[in-house]
């Protein structure tokens, strides 16, 4: 507190209305603040349902779960949507760790260890996670667990030594299409532990892989001043047009506090789909802002609303 997926193409059939939602989750970022019976002739049309979701906090980063249909507007590229489905549900978290493992990081290894002391402790019932390891190559150090022991050996094992270049773009492409062909209705998310120095691979194919997979990227950046402060420029928009947040270590203590909020924000999000009012399909970017709606009881409170920038439309040659 969502890699971009476009709007899907739905179905309506009536009469009835018999309605048909094949609906995917759209990544969604940056920080916001403050569906009886007719009897009619059959009609079939299709049109697109974008759906995203969201994370409200208070001042304190509380969580918010009163929120209802009438107290949220949504905005796509400045104009008003019409809210057609709304929910809000904590759902379990398919989660992948992705951890560097290069020479650079060898100062910091202390830092990883108590990442994988920490992490374990943090997972609900019905989470599952794997662990990738990084430098040159990715490795897959566990498939997918709900079990903390392997998730901690895993992450232990990886932490045990650390050599070789920085392949984040390959890294980050294979554990995107590793969350792809993960079916579930878990929350998806990567936690990319690096300390940013060094982004090899091929950048263009991880963007589009990201994008595409629907899942939420946060990272965690180790080091006195991790590079991930100040870059490199495209992970942080990646994180940013996922809907992620930007971690750094100072403390065990701190980054058990500060991962907990970042993963119940994941967990913990409405849902919200619409009918987009903008019915080209030209593949184009599509900034989205949801907001407290101005006649809802919560608009007297400093809320903070977490979600995606915008997502990518559908083009006429991806529907082919």
């Amino acid at each position: 507190m969502c890699c971009l997926r476009s709007p899907q193409r739905i179905r309506w059939f009536i009469p009835g209305v018999w309605l048909a939602l094949l609906t995917a989750p759209l990544p969604l970022m940056a920080q916001w603040q403050a569906f009886p019976e007719a009897h009619v002739a059959t009609l079939k049309v299709d049109v697109d349902l974008v759906t995203l979701n969201f994370s409200i906090r208070d001042r304190a980063k509380r969580l918010v779960s009163t929120a209802h249909k009438e107290d949220i507007a949504i905005y796509e590229d400045e104009v008003s949507q019409e809210v057609a489905f709304f929910e809000v549900e904590p759902v379990p978290l398919s989660l992948i760790v992705l951890l560097d493992v290069s020479d650079s990081v060898r100062p910091y290894s202390s830092q990883i260890k108590s990442t994988s002391k920490v992490l374990p402790e943090l997972l609900h019932k019905g989470d599952e996670v794997a662990v990738m390891a990084f430098s040159d190559l990715p490795n897959v150090l566990q498939e997918f667990t709900n079990d903390p022991r392997r998730i901690r050996a895993a992450l232990q094992r990886a932490a045990a030594g650390f050599s070789g270049a920085t392949n984040m773009n390959d890294s980050l492409w294979m554990a995107a299409r590793k969350l792809t062909a993960q079916a579930g209705e878990q929350r998806q998310a990567i936690l990319l532990v690096s300390d940013g120095k060094g982004n090899r691979g091929e950048r263009e194919r991880a963007f589009e892989e990201l994008k595409g997979c629907g899942a939420t990227l946060l990272a965690l950046g180790v080091g006195v001043a991790s590079k991930l402060a100040r870059g490199p420029v495209l992970l942080t928009r990646w994180i940013r047009e996922t809907g992620g947040q930007l971690l750094f270590f100072s403390s065990e203590s701190d980054l058990k506090r500060n991962l907990r909020v970042a993963l119940d924000s994941i967990r913990c999000q409405y849902s919200a789909a619409y009918i987009p009012t903008n019915r080209r399909r030209d593949g184009s970017f599509r900034r989205l802002k949801v907001e407290i709606a101005r006649q809802s009881p919560l608009a007297s409170r400093q809320l903070v609303i977490q979600g995606p920038d915008g997502y990518f439309a559908p083009s006429e040659t991806s529907q082919r």
